[in-house]
């Protein structure tokens, strides 16, 4: 063979060579094993948008290979009901997961590309689940206190990202990922402080550092990595809260304080739903938050004319066509939920197998309770139930599950979380319309023996929940 050919073989060979490893190198692969899981797949997101379903085999395991052209590096969301969660993946890697739906939060680890990323995220959510019992004693704390408390969080958080980065060589841009999330959580828990600090403990308003806001100059607004994220969006959430509170102390919207802290008024949510549409740029966010304020701003109407006033003042903002149909059809259902509306005929599933209306349950008032196997609260909102079930034996106290197509999941749920069975029921025959009823989470009605709708503004969180409880109780 003379050198002239040899060579061209020779770069033949290592123009072929260079793109079977090009090959190898995209291939981004996801795959894993549920234990103990709900049903035979499991979903895979990114920012919001459902991008496939990923079926089980035989033995609980799942893989999948992303499609090169669709593919960006960033966070993502698997899920298989109840539960979800996020995970950081790059082009290239193959990521292994494994988890056991009966502990899923503490179970879920990672292995092979990403594992120390992804098992490091794991940590910082369990971490700032544990933050969130801060939030329940604040009133125990000065702000001073808390501002310094929450500065020695983030501190040790940052701390913990660095000694890892450089353990496992962390890439540029997961480490600004995951700094981020640091930065909203230490953001969100300041937030949360403020809103409630400045509500129920007026004396320690005053008392707020005057650099207490300062991080507000550093938010981005519209950050497109980590746009789905649950701290980001959280934080989110409450900062529209807070400057909606705020706009109404500056403007003076109304002579009394109090009123500004009402953050279910029609008033307040319409403030939030210009304020979104103002800040947010990226079109997926902003029709998200405009379309969950309006639904908020829908179920915190307390006669026809509110709802209807909320879908006209959503024509100014152009949302999707599909969005403003399901808050048509949202306020069409909240009309039959005012007070004084009789719902003694809706329809149930009780969890010992009875079809029965909602008035044959109980001769004594109903305080029914909305839940969905989809939300985290609704553990705590059950052992709050069941403490005033045990409270007030005077009414019947019931949960009221609207995961309808989900019926053996939740049975399933009642068993494993311990939850009794003789107060727990779900709504039948209203097939399809979940997505409606997932807007009335967390609804808590009085109803009078015979069905009527007495109270239907009541919010399990608040302080002053037991207090309408008793009131009601001393008609």
């Amino acid at each position: 063979m003379n050198s002239k050919l040899f060579l061209i073989i020779s770069l033949l060979f290592l123009l072929f060579s260079c793109k079977n490893d090009t090959a190898i190198k995209t291939t981004t692969y996801l795959g894993g094993e549920i234990v103990n899981n709900n049903n035979d797949y499991i979903t895979l997101e990114k920012d919001n948008i459902l991008i496939d379903s990923i079926f089980l085999n035989e033995d609980k395991k799942f893989s999948y290979s992303f499609k090169e052209k669709d593919f960006s590096s960033g966070l993502y969301t698997f899920r298989h009901s109840p539960e979800s969660q996020v995970f950081y993946i790059e082009e290239g890697d193959s990521l292994l997961l494994r988890v056991n739906m009966d502990e899923f939060d503490e179970s879920l680890m990672y292995t092979k590309d990403k594992s120390q990323e992804n098992n490091f995220l794991m940590e910082m959510y369990l971490l700032n689940e544990k933050d969130n019992d801060l939030i329940l004693s604040y009133y125990k704390m000065s702000p001073k206190d808390f501002a310094q408390k929450t500065d020695s969080i983030k501190d040790f958080k940052l701390e913990r990202l660095s000694s890892l980065k450089n353990k496992y060589d962390f890439s540029k841009t997961f480490t600004e990922v995951a700094k981020k999330t640091i930065d909203y959580e230490y953001y969100d828990l300041r937030e949360r402080y403020a809103y409630l600090i400045n509500r129920y403990f007026s004396d320690f308003r005053s008392r707020i550092p005057e650099d207490f806001f300062t991080y507000r100059k550093d938010v981005n607004f519209n950050d497109e990595s980590i746009q789905s994220y649950y701290t980001y969006q959280r934080f989110l959430d409450n900062y529209l809260k807070n400057k909606a509170i705020e706009n109404c102390i500056k403007n003076k919207f109304n002579d009394s304080l109090k009123y500004c802290f009402r953050v279910n008024t029609v008033e307040n949510l319409k403030q939030r739903l210009h304020l979104a549409d103002s800040l947010f740029e990226i079109k997926g966010l902003r029709n998200r938050f405009l379309s969950n304020l309006a639904k908020k701003q829908i179920n915190f109407s307390v006669n026809d004319s509110q709802i209807d006033s909320t879908l006209h003042l959503l024509n100014k903002f152009d949302l999707p066509k599909d969005q403003v149909t399901e808050l048509k059809a949202l306020g069409n259902l909240q009309k039959k939920y005012f007070i004084g509306k009789n719902v003694s005929q809706a329809k149930l599933l009780s969890a010992n197998g009875g079809k029965l209306n909602l008035g044959k349950i109980s001769k004594k008032p109903i305080v029914t309770y909305t839940w969905s196997l989809y939300q985290e609260s609704h553990k705590i909102h059950h052992h709050l139930i069941n403490e005033l079930r045990n409270k007030y034996p005077e009414l019947a106290f019931i949960a009221v599950n609207i995961d309808e197509e989900d019926t053996e999941l939740w049975l399933k749920s009642i068993e494993n979380f311990g939850y009794d069975r003789d107060f727990e029921y779900q709504i039948r025959n209203r097939k399809n319309k979940r997505y409606l009823y997932k807007s009335l989470l967390d609804k808590v009605l009085i109803l009078d023996h015979k069905g009527n709708i007495v109270q239907n503004k009541l919010n399990l969180d608040s302080p002053n929940f037991e207090n309408k409880i008793l009131q009601f109780l001393n008609q």
